[in-house]
């Protein structure tokens, strides 16, 4: 598994008017976002999470094996693999709680 071209903390949002590189990527994270909000109607929230979760974790591990060149390749990468998606997973999951942390009144008015 390669990470020659993404890394988490360079898709923070601009805040500046300037074209935005990673506007693709906000694309698509807002379309499966709105997704899962459209899914929480006829599901329990915890269910949509776990169902996001499962999903993202098949993708990359399909993406993994089509980036592999053969089959002993990437078996004999999948603790790095593992490991790469953990990381980032992890740093995009922790920048999230924290703006949810210090933005809670906005995002939550209706909470004390």
């Amino acid at each position: 598994m390669s990470d020659d071209n993404f890394n988490a903390r360079d898709v923070t949002r601009p805040s500046t008017k300037a074209p935005d590189p990673n506007a693709k990527f906000w694309d698509i994270a807002d379309t499966f976002i709105h997704l899962a909000n459209e899914n929480c109607k006829g599901a329990e929230r915890g269910q949509v999470c776990a169902a996001m979760m499962y999903a993202a974790a098949r993708f990359n591990a399909f993406t993994a094996s089509v980036d592999a060149p053969n089959g002993a390749t990437f078996k004999s990468e999948l603790d790095p693999a593992v490991a790469y998606f953990r990381t980032e997973f992890e740093k995009m999951l922790r920048e999230n709680f924290r703006d949810y942390a210090e933005n809670y009144k906005s995002y939550h008015p209706e909470k004390p």
